[in-house]
């Protein structure tokens, strides 16, 4: 992702990351007009050791990273371990802000111009600057939120909980839900579960129940659940069973095929068929096809559930179709 912030205040260099004081003088460290620079921060228990990586065979081995190219992503593998010290990298253009990245601070990065490493920053000056990306929202707001989500510390959660609850952008704050749930743990997912049925904005409501179904969390499971059940919004109760069955929870069909019941709005049902057809496989599979020879449902549920046994590439739903088919053709003989 390229990324713009525009110009940065000389006000806030002189007291934000870029300062650097001592008992006896300050010492402005002003980033370069055209250039990189980067500092430590102490991470979250737990933090991914971002880097980047090459896949093949269904292994990876970690390979630089190249900050300069236009687009990037955050990636791990868990068999790395976790990483007690990141680094945030920024680049500027013209005396502008143009890239913001963070990445464990072993992963080999490599740039088409000069690193100024920058020492003695502060956890507190680290996380002021990148509030100043983050809001207003800009191009780099989602790379500063996933940095601040990563600092070790109180201050930390209650800026991601203040761009949550109170932030003029929507976006911003459903990616403080999200980095929240991805990199701080218990910690994360105990700010982001009030989201699913407090906040009043449905978009709010949609995006927390997809960051805490990217977690283990049996929480998360009861919470999907529920806003499935109880939301006000249909598109919001549709999206909650679809992320029920993405997290593979044993109990997600049960609760799915209750939703099939007792759920009023013909467009729910038809997204919690669908939603079946995400669970593991062949838990999905299975599940379709329960729905479609259970003659007390509505035409509609099992023709879905045809439907999307059709679009599944598994040999057993194909197998499935095959005999049906084949009896159909048999009876018309």
């Amino acid at each position: 992702m390229s990324s713009r912030t525009g110009w940065i205040p000389a006000a806030l260099l002189l007291l934000g990351v870029f300062c650097q004081t001592s008992a006896a003088s300050a010492a402005v460290v002003q980033p370069p007009r055209d250039g990189w620079v980067s500092w430590n921060i102490a991470t979250v228990p737990g933090a991914p050791a971002w880097c980047c990586f090459e896949w093949g065979k269904q292994q990876s081995r970690v390979t630089t990273c190249r900050l300069d190219r236009t687009d990037h992503g955050y990636g791990s593998d868990r068999r790395l371990g976790s990483e007690s010290t990141m680094r945030v990298y920024a680049r500027f253009t013209a005396g502008a802000l143009d890239k913001l990245r963070t990445l464990s601070a072993s992963c080999p990065v490599e740039t088409a111009t000069p690193m100024r490493l920058l020492d003695n920053i502060s956890a507190a000056d680290s996380l002021r600057w990148l509030s100043s990306v983050a809001s207003p929202r800009a191009n780099s707001s989602d790379d500063a939120l996933a940095a601040i989500a990563l600092h070790r510390g109180s201050d930390a959660a209650r800026i991601l909980e203040k761009v949550a609850h109170a932030d003029a952008s929507v976006e911003n704050r459903k990616q403080a839900l999200f980095w929240a749930t991805q990199v701080r743990g218990d910690e994360g997912l105990n700010m982001v579960l009030p989201y699913l049925f407090e906040d009043k904005d449905a978009r709010v409501r949609e995006h927390a129940a997809f960051a805490v179904a990217q977690t283990d969390d049996a929480r998360a499971f009861a919470a999907l659940a529920r806003q499935g059940r109880d939301d006000a919004s249909l598109r919001v109760r549709a999206q909650a069973w679809f992320w029920l069955a993405q997290t593979g929870a044993s109990e997600a069909e049960a609760l799915i095929v209750s939703a099939l019941v007792s759920e009023q709005s013909r467009y729910v049902r038809e997204q919690a068929v669908f939603a079946l057809s995400q669970l593991p496989e062949p838990r999905n599979v299975a599940a379709l096809v329960r729905i479609a020879e259970d003659r007390s449902r509505g035409r509609e549920q099992r023709k879905q559930a045809l439907f999307w046994l059709g679009q599944s590439e598994s040999g057993e739903a194909l197998r499935y179709l095959d005999r049906l088919l084949g009896n159909k053709q048999a009876m018309a003989d």
